[in-house]
């Protein structure tokens, strides 16, 4: 929640807050040390429980014998732990990555600059199969690049396609045609009003 009613809440949100701030390694190393210290401090509130015993008015006393207290403050340093052992939050800080110069420390140009257009081709040409999902995407991209020149894909054999192979007939196989292939019309309508209508 952005109003938070614990001490406990408002300190992490705080701390979560100051995410976007974190430029350096070494403040990303003080972020890491003060989520640690904000657990020791909180550590006795988040692994408190509560026994269905206690509450058995709680929905969860039908099928649990005991549950966290806190459990939504639990989950919010639960979350932000576990990226941080992951090392996510700050992953454009890596020294691989700088190498080569300064990283983007959000996927924001790209969620905002490149992924939209291709997840709206994929949107607009809904079912295509995954390989031409990805042809579509590729070309969606080939398209964008300096000089794209679509006629220089074109070959020879695309201007002389060879005939599609023609499909046998049951007539032409000499047998009767047991069930067709053409819509009825009387099998979608009935000669009869519909019941139950106002006309």
């Amino acid at each position: 929640t952005l109003k938070p009613r614990l001490q406990a809440g408002k300190e992490l949100k705080r701390l979560s807050d100051q995410l976007t701030r974190v430029h350096t390694i070494e403040e990303a190393v003080r972020w890491g040390e003060a989520l640690n210290a904000w657990h020791e401090r909180w550590k006795t509130l988040i692994d408190e429980r509560t026994m269905a015993k206690d509450d058995p008015a709680n929905p969860k006393a039908s099928h649990q014998s005991w549950w966290w207290t806190h459990q939504e403050l639990r989950r919010c340093y639960r979350r932000p732990e576990h990226l941080f052992q992951d090392r996510q939050p700050f992953a454009f800080l890596e020294p691989e990555l700088t190498a080569g110069g300064p990283v983007e420390r959000t996927t924001n140009r790209l969620e905002g600059g490149v992924n939209p257009p291709i997840k709206r081709t994929l949107l607009q040409h809904h079912g295509l199969p995954e390989s031409h999902m990805r042809r579509a995407c590729e070309w969606h991209c080939y398209m964008k690049t300096d000089n794209p020149d679509p006629a220089s894909l074109i070959r020879d054999e695309h201007h002389q396609p060879q005939p599609a192979p023609k499909r046998e007939t049951r007539q032409e196989q000499d047998e009767p045609e047991h069930y067709g292939t053409a819509i009825n019309w009387n099998e979608f309508h009935t000669p009869v009003r519909y019941p139950n209508t106002t006309l």
